[in-house]
């Protein structure tokens, strides 16, 4: 399955909430034009509208031209919206026991309570890329705590 750079863009943009009426004219773009990108019928856009579509609705430029990633993960290669088809069944799942669930509900919440309480966008920003790395930090060492463990069997 093959996803293309304006199925991207479309998806993005919807997942943002913008219709493309009022994103074609965010961007400063026709939304006739807008239509052609998303449908692949304008291949070959202009940079500076590639640049203004990504930094509006946050997409990673190299994810949306398909290059490769140096990690080794797999998924590090799979396009993100690949990787949310993938992980819907998988997530479903783990947050269908109700104790998982309530855990994730409180760190979400607690996660979106900062935003009132920091109130400076550029500072909950940093927050928010804090806290990701910090999650990062405790699956690796949880990781490596059941590579241990599979050892010991």
């Amino acid at each position: 399955m093959e996803i293309k750079v304006g199925e991207i863009i479309k998806a993005k943009r919807e997942e943002k909430g913008y219709n493309l009426a009022e994103f074609a004219k965010k961007i400063n773009i026709s939304a006739g034009y807008l239509s052609q990108i998303e449908n692949g019928k304008k291949t070959n856009p202009k940079l500076d509208i590639i640049l203004r579509i990504i930094h509006e609705l946050d997409i990673d430029i190299e994810m949306l031209l398909g290059l490769e990633s140096s990690e080794e993960n797999y998924l590090s290669r799979i396009p993100s919206l690949l990787k949310l088809t993938l992980a819907k069944d998988r997530n479903l799942n783990t947050l269908s026991d109700p104790d998982v669930l309530r855990k994730f509900n409180g760190i979400c919440a607690r996660l979106l309570e900062a935003n009132y309480v920091l109130e400076d966008k550029n500072l909950y920003q940093l927050f928010l890329e804090d806290a990701s790395g910090q999650v990062e930090g405790i699956l690796k060492r949880y990781m490596a705590l059941q590579i241990l463990l599979l050892n010991r069997q």
